[in-house]
């Protein structure tokens, strides 16, 4: 696993961190593209994310479409749905931020404090500020992205919690 030291942003360290989240990102897809049993893990990081207190008390839930790599999501759409739950995607074009009572963020790599790396767009980094304040934002990976730290820019929302497989 990847020790990557946290690293705080100032004018000159920038370039540092933009280049220490590229060798991450590229160390982080290589290892979860190599995961063979990816159904599995993902039904299994579902029922930990379904138990969650704050899942039940959401009616409102904000969750991606996964792509190739990343915890695969339409069974988890149909259980929420099957819940009663209203779904969104972030694709939905006019999504408001303050529409979700939860939302469900994808990553490369996250801290079990919430820090998150993801794929270096910065969709949610820009979305998830507007959300409401009790809102809940909650990281998906699986075990093996799990890090002890991640290079942080200063505009990195910091997640509520990380669940994993």
């Amino acid at each position: 696993m990847p020790d990557v030291p946290e690293i705080n942003v100032s004018a000159s360290s920038a370039s540092d961190v933009d280049a220490a989240k590229r060798e991450l990102r590229r160390e982080m897809r290589q290892l979860r593209n190599g995961l063979t049993d990816r159904p599995e893990r993902s039904a299994a990081m579902w029922v930990a994310l379904l138990d969650r207190d704050d899942v039940h008390t959401s009616r409102r839930v904000m969750v991606f479409a996964s792509i190739p790599g990343e915890p695969e999501t339409a069974s988890l759409i149909d259980l929420l749905q099957a819940a009663g739950k209203s779904t969104a995607l972030p694709e939905d074009a006019d999504l408001d931020p303050s529409w979700p009572d939860l939302i469900v963020v994808p990553g490369l790599a996250f801290t079990v404090g919430g820090h998150r790396l993801g794929q270096g767009g910065g969709w949610y980094d820009r979305f998830l500020p507007g959300r409401r304040a009790d809102c809940t934002t909650i990281g998906v990976c699986f075990a093996c992205q799990i890090v002890d730290h991640l290079p942080m820019d200063e505009h990195d929302v910091v997640l509520d919690a990380v669940v994993t497989d």
